[in-house]
């Protein structure tokens, strides 16, 4: 008799959010849990800031080997955690964790798969000295630590959010940043386009850390200044609806090499994946798999 695809000893995993339904990191997980014939399962649990303290305590109660954060949560995660990686401490924010004996460990892979989605399109493996970062919440955060931890030594972050909480925050974030890498220079700016033809003409990566773009709204493709840019720069969307947004597409016009949201989705993924289990996934088959996935649902 082959064995049932969940039994009672099937591992649980989870991903925790609000909207939840459009997620696909069940899809993901599940795919590779029954590519490599584990015993293990994703699910996905509504969870948001009424009863995530609630939700946290019963899944620890149960055991769960493994969770995944998504908005609006991300933020509130660490106070139940036993420990942080430098990355998750950096940004306050953590979306993956790991359950080791009881200890529940976070980490911000966001920031993680960022870096390695970008360092995968990097086939020159040229130096990366500078970022040029759009946007200033939550994802900004996750880009900004990775690069000065992989030693970028310059990046320059446009805050298109004109609420002064959210600028408070990103300050907040600078300090602990500061705090880990000393001698790394970050540098906040306006949100204008103008601005931006200084930083972008040396810029070796430029990354959308806003949602401008998605489901094919928004106007950034036709405002950002591509002449002026650093022509070796390497392109990057946080978006993934549509897989390539107008800013991507209009930067392979120019001739940039481009990493989609999907990328990053997928490394955030691996990461995550080679957490819980130890083991090293192929990037470019949970990308094949959500391809298959939206082409049939």
């Amino acid at each position: 008799m082959s064995k049932p695809i969940v039994n009672a000893k099937t591992e649980v995993y989870a991903i925790l959010g609000d909207p939840i339904s459009q997620s696909m990191s069940p899809v993901i997980m599940n795919s590779m849990f029954n590519r490599l014939n584990m015993d293990k399962v994703f699910l996905a649990f509504r969870a948001n800031l009424s009863n995530i303290d609630q939700v946290m305590r019963v899944l620890k109660s149960f055991d769960l080997k493994g969770y995944v954060y998504t908005m609006p949560v991300k933020e509130h995660a660490a106070k139940h955690l036993d420990s942080l990686k430098d990355e998750a401490e950096i940004t306050g924010a953590v979306n993956c964790v790991c359950n080791i004996n009881g200890q529940l460990i976070g980490y911000n892979t966001d920031s993680i798969g960022f870096w390695n989605a970008i360092q995968e399109k990097n086939t020159n493996k040229r130096d990366i000295k500078k970022v040029f970062v759009l946007g200033a919440g939550g994802f900004a955060k996750a880009a900004v630590a990775q690069a000065a931890l992989q030693g970028v030594k310059e990046i320059v972050v446009s805050n298109i959010l004109s609420d002064e909480k959210y600028v408070t925050s990103f300050k907040r974030f600078l300090k602990r940043l500061e705090q880990k890498v000393p001698d790394v220079n970050v540098r906040l700016i306006d949100w204008d386009s103008q601005l931006w033809i200084n930083d972008v003409k040396d810029a070796d990566v430029v990354a959308n850390a806003t949602p401008n773009g998605m489901g094919g709204k928004g106007d950034l493709h036709l405002v950002f200044p591509y002449e002026a840019t650093n022509k070796d720069a390497i392109f990057f969307d946080a978006v993934y609806e549509p897989l390539v947004t107008d800013f991507l597409a209009k930067a392979r016009e120019y001739g940039f090499t481009t990493v989609e949201g999907l990328d990053l989705l997928v490394h955030q993924g691996a990461c995550s994946f080679k957490n819980w289990t130890g083991i090293e996934v192929n990037p470019a088959e949970m990308k094949s798999d959500i391809i298959n996935f939206l082409k049939t649902n």
